[in-house]
């Protein structure tokens, strides 16, 4: 994927990107949603910034992703303390992962599986609010890095410029600057 996104660059930027932006408006009649190019721009320079430091928000957010897990974590742990099958459930075997995509993903996985604990996790003050907190903190770090899967997203909004493109210029010439 990263290979196709760097060939696929020029000088000014990403060579789609570019020819979308410069035909956004024909792309748009022929169907495209008109914040899927923003989408697509949002998605490479989090592919860009993939390794360098988060902003100041994604860090406070990964913090604060991190206490919410570490709870639920140590819930897990206290209320079956030789029981590693059950403490999987959380990775509460494991310690908590320090990057912000690894985090997003244990964070999605605590929040899918939590109701199934409900009744062991009340007694430690965890219930469905601080579930739909946790949610609603994976969904703030998703949008500051660009979603939990960039690569894949990025790939899926190529192919429907793409569509789009042979859709709304064919036989122009400017469908030439879209391969």
């Amino acid at each position: 994927m990263a290979k196709k996104i760097e060939a696929g660059r020029s000088k000014g930027g990403h060579k789609l990107l570019d020819a979308a932006r410069a035909n956004q408006d024909a792309l748009q009649t022929a169907g495209l949603q008109g914040s899927t190019i923003d989408k697509y721009e949002k998605l490479l320079k989090a592919i860009e910034g993939k390794g360098k430091e988060l902003g100041a928000a994604a860090q406070v957010l990964v913090k604060d992703i991190a206490r919410a897990a570490d709870a639920f974590q140590a819930a897990m742990r206290k209320e079956f303390p030789g029981n590693t099958s059950f403490q999987k459930f959380f990775h509460a075997d494991k310690p908590l992962p320090t990057g912000a995509h690894e985090l997003l993903a244990l964070a999605r996985e605590i929040a899918q599986q939590a109701p199934d604990f409900s009744s062991n996790l009340i007694k430690h003050a965890l219930n469905a609010a601080s579930v739909k907190h946790l949610t609603f903190l994976a969904d703030q770090l998703e949008q500051e890095i660009g979603g939990a899967e960039p690569h894949k997203d990025v790939a899926e909004l190529e192919k429907v410029i793409l569509e789009v493109a042979h859709r709304a210029l064919e036989g122009k010439p400017e469908l030439s600057k879209f391969k």
